[in-house]
């Protein structure tokens, strides 16, 4: 099989685990793009930050960012498909979430609202030599706007964002999950890119119906499609594409789903999956 587009996840994908890119990874990405293989990001990151990355790798295919809710080109900026959460819906779950003490992030192509105040020492962990130069070459690409009152923010402002970003201690978190769905709120899904956090999307986004989108507009086959992921929201994606590798370090019960396994962030998986599926 001649495969002509390789999906990506960025977090624990791309990035190696202390959030910088390995010159490795960089050098496989970039090749490929210039030997004329479609590349996308397929990520639950906002979107000025899919494209931020896009544009280091010379990516020019459409990117998958928001975990699927919005998919636009970055030569462009066209949106090629979005969907967002009401703002009534989006307001309601804040108001649960917070009070189950959590960080929300409602994450908008281009903005971000959130109830925690960042701190310069909540950063240190990420900054590096990569990360530095990153937000010094893009100015950091998202706007984040803090309000500790951020139900109301959102109800005010009618914040429809294509998604929630939700962050905090795991037992907190199960119980805000087990109440939203008690909530049975409607055109919600929820979902996790690590122990962590919670994912909510509109119903029936995931990466992989972003990567339907892309496809059809590269007139590309799911069966001809390499896509790489290493968590729970990558599942759908890795069970679309024709090939659907997990990185070793995804969970045990994601790689059961995957086709094949490569190597972890930290060991470059994603350039031994170029080197198997394209060269």
């Amino acid at each position: 099989m001649k495969y002509k587009l390789l999906a990506l996840d960025v977090d624990g994908t791309i990035l190696m685990s202390n959030h910088t890119l390995s010159k490795v990874t960089e050098r496989a990405i970039t090749q490929l793009v210039k030997q004329g293989v479609h590349v996308t990001l397929a990520t639950g990151r906002a979107y000025p930050s899919a494209k931020s990355l896009a544009q280091q790798f010379q990516i020019s295919a459409p990117l998958v960012s928001h975990d699927g809710a919005y998919v636009a080109d970055p030569k462009t900026d066209q949106v090629l498909y979005v969907q967002r959460i009401p703002y009534e819906i989006a307001a309601r779950i804040t108001d649960i979430l917070v009070s189950h003490g959590l960080d929300v992030m409602l994450l908008h192509e281009s903005y971000a609202v959130t109830n925690r105040t960042w701190k310069w020492t909540d950063l240190f962990p990420l900054l590096n030599a990569w990360t530095l130069r990153q937000l010094w070459k893009n100015q950091y690409p998202l706007k984040i706007q803090a309000s500790r009152l951020i139900a109301g923010y959102v109800q005010k402002h009618e914040v429809c964002a294509p998604k929630i970003f939700v962050t905090g201690d795991e037992k907190r978190l199960l119980a805000a999950r087990q109440e939203l769905e008690k909530a049975e709120l409607s055109g919600i899904r929820v979902t996790a890119s690590g122990a962590n956090n919670l994912e909510i999307l509109p119903v029936g986004i995931s990466k992989a119906s972003g990567l339907a989108v892309v496809s059809e507009r590269l007139a590309i086959q799911p069966d001809e499609i390499v896509a790489v992921g290493d968590n729970y929201n990558d599942a759908e994606m890795l069970q679309f594409a024709g090939m659907g590798v997990a990185m070793g370090n995804a969970p045990d019960d994601l790689k059961q789903l995957a086709r094949h396994v490569t190597e972890t962030n930290d060991r470059h998986g994603v350039a031994e999956v170029i080197e198997k599926f394209f060269l």
